[in-house]
């Protein structure tokens, strides 16, 4: 058996999925260990782990190892014990030991009681703890140990690396989302001058209809189109988007955990697209909110899959 290593948690060079499988096993003391490890997604981290009887005092131990590797997700674990000998040690064996006592106490016993008859094979092999089956065996579950260690972390290797290719599919996803949020915010920006135009006209045609002409360069209309534009503007709405944009990237090429702050992030872009469009009142521009909302949406959804 291999000697075992300590591990430390691995270093991230890519963002982790929280969805995942690993198997492995390991073999000590003509014993069979074989883990399985499964991950899903939740916000925090859960772990819930199924061990054999002859194993259950080991469990501690195994959560701590799994909380140094995955930091988020519900991880089910199983472990299942073979005895390595197979078929050939299954047939039984003899405690020697037990029949000769057992022999010696059924021959006072016949002798006591002044009994007739012989004493035989089968009953000799029947009586309690003379024959054992090969498979009922205890074994030491701190012998054992080592081997189990050995187990668990082949399965959260393979668990592990599964969760980062499906994290990579994810980010790029994500990339791909967040860049048309930007082309939102862009339209939604540069549309900014043309609605004011619409304003002054609109104000200008309705004092007009009500018989109040009004020069272009009216201190008047000036002072209601400031007011106006003041507020409707979403300039910091927009100046606080872009500023997001930039933390998603970051936390997306990143090597550190980041769904926690992707959720928060999605959860502000949400309300600043929401705000910005109810202050400015254009047709075009909810129109971009919609869409920009619904790929929120999607965003949000991913990011729920991510350590």
């Amino acid at each position: 058996m291999e000697p075992l290593v300590e591990r430390k948690h691995p270093i991230k060079n890519l963002m982790e999925s929280m969805t995942g499988h690993g198997r492995g096993s390991a073999q000590a003391e003509g014993w069979l260990i074989t883990a399985e490890c499964a991950s899903v997604n939740r916000k925090g981290i859960e772990i819930a782990i199924s061990l054999p009887k002859p194993l259950s005092t080991l469990e501690p131990k195994l959560r701590e190892l799994i909380q140094k590797r995955i930091g988020r997700g519900r991880i089910n674990v199983s472990v299942s014990l073979e005895n390595a000998a197979g078929p050939d040690n299954s047939q039984g064996v003899v405690d020697w030991q037990a029949a000769r006592r057992i022999l010696q106490e059924l021959q006072v016993l016949q002798t006591e009681l002044n009994l007739p008859g012989q004493i035989s094979l089968e009953l000799l092999l029947q009586s309690p703890g003379v024959f054992r089956n090969g498979m009922e065996q205890t074994p030491d579950h701190d012998a054992l140990l080592p081997a189990l260690q050995i187990a668990l972390n082949q399965a959260l290797d393979r668990m592990i690396m599964m969760r980062k290719k499906e994290g990579a599919h994810l980010v790029a996803d994500l990339l791909k989302r967040i860049k048309l949020l930007e082309g939102s915010a862009k339209a939604i920006r540069a549309r900014v001058p043309a609605v004011l135009r619409l304003r002054r006209d609109h104000l200008k045609t309705r004092m007009e209809e009500l018989g109040v002409p009004l020069p272009a360069n009216d201190p008047a209309l000036a002072r209601e189109l400031a007011f106006m534009a003041e507020r409707s503007d979403i300039t910091e709405e927009l100046t606080r988007l872009e500023s997001h944009f930039i933390q998603c990237r970051e936390s997306l090429n990143g090597t550190e955990q980041a769904g926690r702050t992707l959720e928060y992030l999605a959860q502000e872009m949400f309300r600043e697209f929401n705000t910005l469009g109810n202050k400015a009142g254009d047709a075009s521009i909810s129109q971009r909110v919609v869409q920009s909302k619904a790929e929120l949406d999607r965003i949000r959804e991913q990011v729920a899959n991510l350590e």
